[in-house]
């Protein structure tokens, strides 16, 4: 058993990520079910949960089994790792906890950014308000764009392609459709004056707008 040093620093960040957002999330959820408008459809509400929930109970035993904590037999089947030298393997993990702390930092300071218009459910708040403080200034949905990133940079850094798939087919569409949703909502209740600043970030709805391409 081997822990390689990517897998520690990941871990390190995953307990910093939870001491950060804990307080954050506490409010978001209870805020959560108490909106003016609030959406019951499973598909909007609680499948991105499920499938990011999904993606993390591959990503925990991938990790452990590149580590040689675990020796399943499917181990081949989480992580790749055994089919990469270890250069290859060092390279590709770092990249991955690169990407994890961006996500990091646009999930939990996208739940910041929101504010007392946050709740962990998509639903339009009675003292909801248009957001343009810092993640929003860059992005329109910082949060499901981090929590996109953190996925696939912790499915990377363990090296195993299910979970990038899964984060990439199914993670990613699922919270895009969400954002799409929100949107009508937002502008069925702001009008113009979120349409305006959709446009000024050119709907970029999970990619900065500060990067060339993106939706």
């Amino acid at each position: 058993m081997h822990f390689h040093l990517s897998t520690v620093i990941t871990l390190v960040l995953v307990l910093i990520g939870i001491c950060a957002a804990t307080p954050v999330l506490y409010r978001g959820f209870s805020r959560r079910g108490k909106g003016k408008i609030y959406e019951h459809n499973y598909i909007i509400q609680r499948a991105p949960q499920m499938a990011s929930l999904l993606t993390v109970l591959i990503i925990i035993p991938a990790h452990l089994c590149r580590d040689g904590v675990l020796n399943w037999d499917i181990a081949p089947l989480l992580t790749q790792a055994a089919f990469l030298p270890e250069a290859a393997q060092d390279a590709i993990s770092w990249l991955g906890v690169a990407i994890f702390v961006s996500g990091l930092i646009f999930m939990i300071g996208g739940w910041y950014s929101l504010g007392e218009s946050f709740s962990t459910d998509a639903e339009v708040l009675h003292n909801q308000t248009i957001r343009k403080d810092g993640l929003l200034g860059v992005v329109m949905h910082p949060a499901y764009s981090g929590i996109i990133q953190s996925l696939l940079g912790t499915s990377i850094a363990c090296l195993s392609l299910p979970a990038v798939l899964l984060t990439v087919c199914l993670v990613a569409p699922l919270w895009l459709n969400r954002a799409k949703y929100e949107e009508q909502l937002l502008i069925k209740t702001f009008g113009e004056q979120y349409k305006q600043y959709a446009e000024e970030l050119k709907w970029r709805r999970l990619v900065p707008v500060f990067i060339p391409l993106g939706v």
